[in-house]
């Protein structure tokens, strides 16, 4: 009881946090806007009630998008980097409403100064909550179990969630079955590599003395989270039908492809231009690199990027993931690499139609071949058209494991919605600026287990 209390505590703090940091940014919003922008800009009085519930409205919407409601989850360096670029999208919302109203576009600097106020507010704020949040709910003490262990989960635990959770012991399930009361004594346990029976034994139990646990979901586990229930005569039943996306669904998501890709080519085309110039003036090689891929069914295609590796990088070693800190990468291609500038080519495979905005990043097929040798189930990815960005890129790294990469996958293919790509768009614009997610494989994470 005690930390079912402790738990509904920290949802009623964490969301009166969230009520008071919208509150703050609405309240010097609305004081700037009557400073600054009152005389230049005039509405009704229904106008300005309109007009600030629209940026209330998107400030809750973009946080939750980016993850700016997360105290106690994100560390708060990503919940103010979070709320930073909720307050710039908020802040493009309203410049557009404006700019529509008034039939013109007015000086943007002004804007500048309100994410300016926004900038510090949002630093000020999470680094407050977070010092508070975390002394008054310090990490909880948790229990690992697992039948294969996997030092990799203790590992980024320990380096991205210390502050949220303290493993304090670490024991196989074997060991764990003969005194499994001795959860009573965690907060919480971590479940990593554990057989099907294990994993139903031990959730049993939790549930049975209300103890959340974390589970590392296996293939199966994915697939039949996407079916759905139904009822034969009086009988549950779960349906996994695997249908994926229906015929109106693809039309709609080709209509967004296509439409998507010609207004982003537009908008980029002068920074094309830049790269284009840079790659060449760097070594006088090709501009871009080709290569073969895989899409949806398994289909080969040519997929197109800015060349970000020396000429014939890999004539010595044959197919091979970037490493980290690698030597076949140039300066120009070092840079495009991380700010994905070297991705943006592949507007053009997606008018195209070999690839769509989102899905699953398409791989080679010779190195498929090796994954599938020791990772067989790798080939449902190409249930889905290979995609610029997808849920594995946003919620994973470069060097996120295989398995993991191919579990994000199924995800995204098993809940697939228009509203999903949506969110993985915007969350792409925020991985552009986390360095982690362009990290390469170290050796020690080049094999497939």
């Amino acid at each position: 009881m005690k930390f079912r209390q402790n738990e509904r505590t920290q949802r009623t703090v964490r969301f009166a946090v969230n009520v008071i940091s919208i509150l703050v940014h609405v309240l010097f919003f609305y004081v700037i806007w009557m400073r600054v922008f009152n005389g230049r800009v005039i509405y009704a009085r229904k106008g300005y009630i309109l007009y600030f519930a629209i940026y209330t409205a998107s400030l809750i919407l973009f946080n939750h998008v980016f993850g700016g409601f997360n105290l106690g989850y994100n560390t708060t360096g990503d919940l103010i980097f979070s709320q930073i670029l909720s307050s710039f999208f908020s802040l493009g919302v309203i410049y557009l409403q404006v700019s529509i109203v008034t039939k013109h576009f007015f000086g943007i600097g002004r804007l500048f100064y309100l994410f300016l106020i926004d900038v510090i507010i949002s630093v000020i704020l999470c680094y407050i909550a977070n010092r508070i949040f975390y002394r008054m709910f310090p990490p909880k003490e948790t229990l690992m179990i697992y039948d294969k262990e996997d030092q990799s989960i203790y590992d980024r635990i320990l380096k991205y969630q210390s502050d949220s959770y303290d493993i304090r012991k670490k024991e196989s399930y074997a060991e764990f079955s003969r005194h499994m009361e001795e959860l009573e004594n965690y907060q919480c346990a971590v479940g990593v590599g554990l057989k099907p029976d294990h994993k139903e034994a031990l959730v049993k139990y939790a549930y049975d003395i209300t103890k959340p646990i974390y589970l590392l979901p296996d293939i199966y586990d994915v697939i039949i989270n996407g079916g759905r229930n139904v009822y034969l005569v009086d009988t549950p039943m779960y349906m996994v039908n695997n249908f994926g996306p229906s015929q109106l669904e693809k039309i709609v998501k080709r209509i967004f492809d296509i439409v998507f890709s010609l207004v982003l080519l537009v908008i980029m085309s002068p920074f094309l231009l830049i790269t284009a110039l840079a790659v060449k003036l760097q070594d006088g090689g090709p501009v871009f690199y080709k290569q073969t891929r895989l899409t949806q069914y398994g289909r080969e295609f040519e997929i197109i990027k800015f060349r970000s590796m020396k000429v014939d990088a890999e004539k010595v070693g044959g197919a091979q993931l970037a490493k980290e800190n690698d030597d076949r990468i140039t300066k120009v291609g070092k840079f495009i690499r991380a700010t994905r500038l070297d991705e943006f080519p592949q507007l053009f495979n997606i008018l195209k139609g070999d690839m769509s905005v989102v899905g699953p990043r398409p791989e080679r097929p010779e190195l498929a071949a090796k994954i599938e040798e020791k990772l067989p189930e790798f080939h449902y990815r190409l249930k889905a058209k290979a995609g610029l960005t997808g849920y594995a890129q946003v919620y994973g790294k470069y060097n996120t494991k295989l398995k993991d990469k191919l579990l994000f996958d199924l995800i995204y293919i098993e809940h697939y919605s228009l509203l999903m790509d949506i969110r993985i768009l915007f969350l792409t614009f925020k991985i552009v600026f986390k360095k982690e997610s362009t990290e390469g494989v170290t050796d020690n994470e080049l094999h497939i287990d």
